[in-house]
């Protein structure tokens, strides 16, 4: 590993061997430092050797990068995640970056790494750092969102005192290339799954290349495009826990129908995702949230989270989905709540083919599936379900 900085921008940096990170501000020292969300850079020591066979006079610290890992695969990280360096604590908050001129290395070698391999992180924490230090992918911790309180329960015409688990709500506003786009109540946690899963729902993204940044602050999450997609308008800024009739009504024109292959799925494996909506830990302990669950079309389980509202619950699933690389045509979303036109636009957008519920569809959503190539199916309990759209890509088990 190498901790490389320069006194200045433009100017080469260099192995220093040690340094200190510094919250909100990055390596101490460095040209780079207080340089808004990209405060430390990294590269991987692999990505700089296969670079070194075109130009063998490569030193650390030529690509501009902060710090040089071994050990751990950059390529794996996903914006959001969070990394450990000695003591410090980082957030990645962009990969890769625009080149705007080539640099020698380019002219040299024909390609650059650090556009395309770069990692680009915020400082959360203070430490020092030194070569040697362990560089570690950190888990990410969901907040406390319950909260204990006494209250009377009255059963059988009698009242005690007990102890009961409640759920916490908050706000957090979505920033589109600096402005405003939205805020929902929401279940606190997961705050970078929602926003990238409600761009791609209103079709403001197709996926994580369009991303150029990502940053989380208290109560809002920011996001930076790399292009301008108009996407799908919102009839409301403010988005409550039940956020129905989000879109404007000729949303479902707009949408077009949902391209994916010729699979199906075994109707076992939405009878499964249906059961794991009832493993929802906030569910189970206190009963009032909604709970959604992305399977991959060969019925592996492969997202579960929850939201007191349904449709914040749609977003985090397809969010964590869109920053994964996980191809959504190959997905089927089961719900736990009831399926209106609104939550089916919400699959649509996402390009999400198979839609599934433990509760009842509505007649405009199985409309608004119809016309957009949807399949959708209702009331999936106990080994049953009514599949109200596109049954041939729901396979009955044998």
């Amino acid at each position: 590993m190498a901790v490389c900085t320069a006194p200045a921008k433009g100017v080469q940096k260099k192995d220093q061997g040690e340094g200190r990170l510094v919250p909100g501000k990055g390596l101490e020292g460095d040209g780079h430092f207080g340089f808004a969300h990209r405060q430390v850079s990294l590269l991987d020591e692999a990505d700089i050797e296969v670079m070194k066979r075109s130009i063998p006079t490569l030193f650390h610290g030529a690509f501009a990068e902060n710090i040089v890992t071994e050990g751990i695969d950059l390529k794996a990280l996903v914006l959001g995640d969070l990394l450990r360096i000695g003591t410090a604590l980082l957030r990645v908050t962009q990969i890769g970056k625009e080149c705007h001129s080539r640099c020698a290395i380019y002219e040299a070698a024909g390609d650059c790494i650090m556009p395309r391999l770069g990692i680009f992180c915020e400082v959360l924490t203070e430490g020092p750092v030194r070569v040697g230090d362990a560089v570690e992918f950190v888990p990410e911790e969901l907040p406390e969102r319950l909260v204990l309180r006494e209250i009377t329960r009255i059963a059988g015409g009698k009242g005690e005192t007990v102890t009961d688990s409640m759920l916490r709500e908050a706000r957090v506003t979505l920033v589109l290339d600096g402005e405003e786009q939205v805020t929902a109540v929401c279940t606190p946690g997961e705050e970078r799954y929602w926003a990238v899963g409600h761009l791609k729902c209103r079709r403001l993204i197709d996926g994580r290349e369009d991303i150029a940044s990502l940053e989380i602050l208290p109560g809002e999450v920011r996001v930076a495009r790399k292009k301008m997609t108009a996407g799908l308008p919102l009839l409301q800024r403010i988005l409550s826990s039940s956020a129905s009739a989000l879109l404007e009504k000729d949303a479902g024109p707009a949408l077009g129908p949902v391209e994916s292959g010729n699979w199906s799925i075994p109707a076992s494996a939405l009878q499964d995702g249906a059961d794991w909506l009832g493993e929802a830990p906030v569910f189970r302990a206190t009963g009032g949230t909604h709970a959604a669950a992305l399977i991959h079309r060969t019925g592996r389980r492969l997202f579960l989270t929850e939201d007191i509202g349904r449709h914040n619950a749609v977003d985090k699933a397809v969010g964590w989905a869109v920053l994964h690389a996980v191809p959504l045509g190959e997905t089927a979303l089961v719900v736990s709540g009831r399926l209106p036109e609104d939550m089916v636009h919400k699959a649509a957008g996402a390009g999400i083919p198979v839609l599934g519920s433990i509760s009842a569809a509505i007649a405009e959503g199985a409309e608004a599936a119809e016309r957009g190539g949807v399949t959708l199916a209702g009331f999936i309990r106990n080994g049953r379900m009514n599949v109200y759209t596109r049954p041939d890509r729901v396979m009955p088990d044998a």
